[in-house]
């Protein structure tokens, strides 16, 4: 792992460490919890990026991460998989949770649901605070979204080995 990976993981770990308190605190809105796992999803992902050196800054770096671990057979073992076909489908089920999170800042979409700021950007007439956000619904309440936690919890866990 070089330096500039290091980096990222550190302050992605921060946040994913956030993103677990808030997520623990039914009493607070969930747009909090959500704004700390996009945060630490798009750094894991400029992590594994910057293994060749300089990315540009662009929010979108999760979702290649999450696909290229479909062919990742180191990281396969090291979280406890065995058979291809398994792991294959476990990845591709997660690609589509994986978007829903990556496209979640506002400067890919400043008129639509978002985390930070009410919108549209222009007119707000929603407030994060209060909107429910059928992401979080989704990774809360399916086996779908549940296995995707528990990927990440485990992506979290062995990172270095995975970079």
């Amino acid at each position: 792992m070089t330096e500039h990976q290091r980096l990222f993981l550190v302050q992605a770990r921060s946040d994913f460490v956030v993103y677990r308190l808030l997520r623990s605190r039914p009493d607070l809105p969930a747009c909090h919890a959500l704004h700390y796992l996009q945060m630490a999803t798009e750094l894991l992902g400029k992590a594994h990026a910057w293994k060749h050196g300089p990315r540009s800054g662009s929010h979108r770096a999760f979702v290649g991460f999450v696909r290229s671990l479909s062919t990742n057979r180191r990281a396969q073992k090291r979280l406890g998989y065995g058979r291809n076909d398994t792991w294959e489908q476990m990845i591709r089920k997660s690609v589509p949770l994986a978007e829903k999170i990556e496209g979640l800042p506002p400067a890919l979409d400043p008129d639509g649901p978002n985390p930070e700021y009410p919108w549209p950007r222009d007119a707000p007439h929603t407030a994060p605070a209060e909107h429910t956000f059928e992401i979080w619904n989704e990774l809360q309440e399916t086996a779908a979204g549940r296995r995707f936690l528990h990927l990440l919890g485990a992506l979290f866990h062995a990172a270095e080995a995975l970079l």
